[in-house]
């Protein structure tokens, strides 16, 4: 009787262990995965997403005022740090939202005189039919607003990883692991926490979904599956539309334009198989994209006057950025930059950009894969009959377009045709992060597919690649007194993780070049949001309890909010009828009582933020930054004698015609309310 020795009882016992998992993710015949593959991991990513949204936990940076109203350690700032710079997010979107609960979610928001439009700005819960499809914002009218505000948080970074984890084992069926780490890996990318809102992350979640829907259509005829990913498809794309913020909508559609048509000519040329049929199996995704036109159609003509508001405004009006705007060296430093993002977590950015936002960007995978990408498209197998991978060489000419936007001037008229020219140069950095992701699942599945591995000679000469970039964007740093090099040395860590990253990939390793990308962009983009509990709901603070009761009282009082920016969170978040706030477009009524013969127009008809400070004589209005009004205010005016009853401010104003109401002291700070009296 033969006896089994210890040294040969883990080999077996692994042995085991990989036939069990081997059989747990074969994918079926038509080469997609399995139900298990599809649904075990994106159930999990829910459960977790769950937890925190009963929890009330978000990334949200309303902690910003606990600087003004608290003392100590908030009690409700878990992990992190609030970030001002986020103010978009913690100071914009979140006083609309809470001004809509306050107002009981009305399509016509009345905290401006002549109301604003809810249903096109902000990305705001509403009554209107067109919140079916913002599914992020339906938490607010179905649960409290700690909970609605985590539903909004969490909920398109869900759909992210969901969406990415699809379109990777669509292509890599028997790797859910290596699509799990990937899509995390691309939502921790310094660009999306940098600008992490709805209207950032649908774009990526429909780019990835749309390009998962491409996969599922050519490779199976079950048609409950290619209609069903299509009419997903095609819900996710009007919840990214209605976001109306098309600079981030841009590159994402290119990365889905791009590797269709790679598809298609891979599945026609290279597989040799008649276009007609190709294209006819894409019919269900054309039907899609056709009744989600039809919805956004009815969207805008059932506020057409909202639209042509919009539309109409000084800035952004139309938008469209010139070829070439990024091809200084410093531009193009940024660009690479991504080893050197945990300086913007720190507060350095110096060189990098104009702020932490506008300096993130993704860790540039797809450049340093660009040399593999192109070999692996055209190389052959002597025992596997594929041909040339087209969809490799889509991902390679997308990624030559964006580079070509960037730092190529003189072809603004072609630019314009394909309609890149209406994003920026910081906002197209997003394509980048999706193809990176695209590019490295192709390049596995071709090395697997023609049964060989990228050369090293290659694989070398991406990772000198890799090690040049961050030597020259170190040099140019240094020699440009950045304090980025030395704000923190997660540079080094995050570059060792990129090269990992390469040449796991370049081997057709996935499962380690996925987690080599996750912890290169963990290293450096963790922790850029905070966790944290709830709202701030200005609403309960002192202040804002005063603003109610004199609301109260006087529901028709107009309010004008003088100093910085607690004032007019405040009455945002109040309700009540002020002429503070950001406005997406002019509201008439608002700025003909201001401005009534329209000598300021090209000054106030913009997306901007309206906030008021100290002035003599009627309303003058200034523009200190493009999306900045800032207009003057005398209590003794024609304008503020007929018009305001209130004035809520952070400052201690002295006018002959202000009456203090309410001193409150909270904290550090004391906010004042006064009362317009007659002269």
């Amino acid at each position: 009787m033969s006896r089994v020795t210890t040294t040969t009882r883990p080999a077996a016992v692994l042995a085991r262990w990989d036939e069990a998992y081997s059989r747990l993710v074969a994918p079926r015949p038509s080469g997609l995965p399995n139900l298990a593959v599809v649904f075990v991991i994106p159930t999990l990513f829910t459960i977790v997403t769950a937890i925190l949204v009963v929890l009330g936990i978000s990334g949200t940076s309303e902690g910003i005022y606990w600087g003004t109203f608290g003392t100590g350690r908030d009690p409700a700032l878990l992990a992190g740090e609030p970030r001002a710079i986020r103010s978009d997010e913690w100071l914009v979107q979140s006083s609309w939202i809470v001004s809509q609960v306050q107002q009981g979610f009305p399509v016509l928001n009345g905290a401006f005189p002549g109301g604003m439009d809810a249903t096109i700005q902000n990305d705001l819960p509403s009554g209107d039919w067109s919140t079916a499809f913002r599914p992020h914002v339906i938490g607010f009218l179905l649960f409290p607003i700690d909970n609605g505000m985590a539903i909004r948080w969490w909920l398109p970074a869900l759909g992210l990883l969901i969406a990415a984890y699809l379109f990777v084992v669509s292509l890599l069926p028997r790797d859910p692991l290596a699509a799990a780490a990937l899509a995390l890996g691309v939502l921790l990318s310094p660009i999306l926490q940098w600008w992490f809102l709805p209207t950032t992350l649908w774009p990526v979640v429909f780019a990835f979904a749309a390009m998962a829907t491409v996969v599922c259509a050519l490779r199976t005829r079950r048609r409950w599956v290619n209609w069903g990913m299509a009419t997903l498809s095609g819900y996710i794309a009007v919840t990214m539309a209605m976001s109306i913020y098309v600079p981030f909508m841009v590159p994402a559609v290119l990365a889905v334009v791009f590797f269709a048509i790679g598809a298609v000519l891979f599945e026609w040329k290279a597989r040799r198989q008649r276009v007609v049929p190709v294209l006819a199996r894409l019919v269900p995704l054309a039907v899609a994209a056709a009744a989600a036109a039809a919805v956004l159609v009815a969207w805008i003509l059932t506020r057409l006057d909202t639209v042509e508001a919009v539309t109409s405004t000084v800035y952004p009006g139309e938008r469209l950025e010139l070829t070439g705007q990024a091809s200084t060296a410093a531009s193009i430093v940024a660009l690479f930059s991504g080893p050197f993002q945990r300086a913007l977590v720190n507060g350095t950015y110096d060189v990098l950009g104009p702020n932490q936002s506008e300096a993130s960007t993704p860790i540039m995978i797809v450049a340093f894969l660009l040399v593999p990408m192109l070999w692996a498209a055209l190389a052959r197998s002597k025992r596997v009959a594929e041909g040339i991978d087209y969809m490799l060489l889509a991902v390679v000419a997308a990624v030559g377009v964006v580079f070509a936007f960037l730092v190529i001037p003189g072809w603004d008229s072609v630019a314009h045709l394909l309609f890149i020219d209406r994003t920026t140069g910081a906002r197209v950095r997003l394509a980048f992060a999706i193809l990176g992701v695209v590019g490295a699942v192709l390049l596995v599945r071709r090395l697997r597919a023609i049964e060989r591995k990228t050369p090293w000679l290659l694989v070398g000469a991406s990772l000198a690649l890799v090690a040049l970039a961050t030597a020259v964007i170190w040099l140019f740093l240094d020699r440009n007194g950045s304090m980025a090099p030395v704000g923190s040395r997660m540079w080094l860590v995050s570059t060792f993780f990129i090269g990992l990253t390469v040449l796991w990939l370049a081997r057709a390793r996935p499962l380690l070049g996925g987690i080599s990308l996750l912890l290169a962009t963990g290293a450096v983009a963790w922790g850029v949001n905070p966790l944290y509990v709830g709202v701030f709901d200005l609403r309960e603070t002192e202040i804002g309890e005063e603003v109610a009761r004199i609301a109260l009282d006087a529901p028709d009082a107009d309010w004008v909010g003088v100093g910085g920016y607690v004032p007019t969170a405040v009455l945002l978040s109040s309700g009540v009828n002020s002429f503070n706030g950001v406005q997406t477009y002019p509201p008439e009524e608002m700025w003909v009582s201001i401005d009534p013969s329209g000598r300021y127009e090209d000054r106030w008809n913009r997306l901007a933020n309206v906030n008021w400070v100290e002035g003599g004589g009627e309303p003058t209005v200034e523009n200190p930054a493009r999306d900045q009004i800032v207009v003057s205010f005398d209590s003794c005016s024609d304008f503020a004698q007929e018009t305001i009853e209130f004035v809520l401010t952070d400052l201690e104003i002295d006018q002959a015609c202000l009456r203090e109401v309410v001193a409150a002291v909270e904290g550090p700070s004391t906010t004042r309310i006064y009362e317009v009296t007659g002269r």
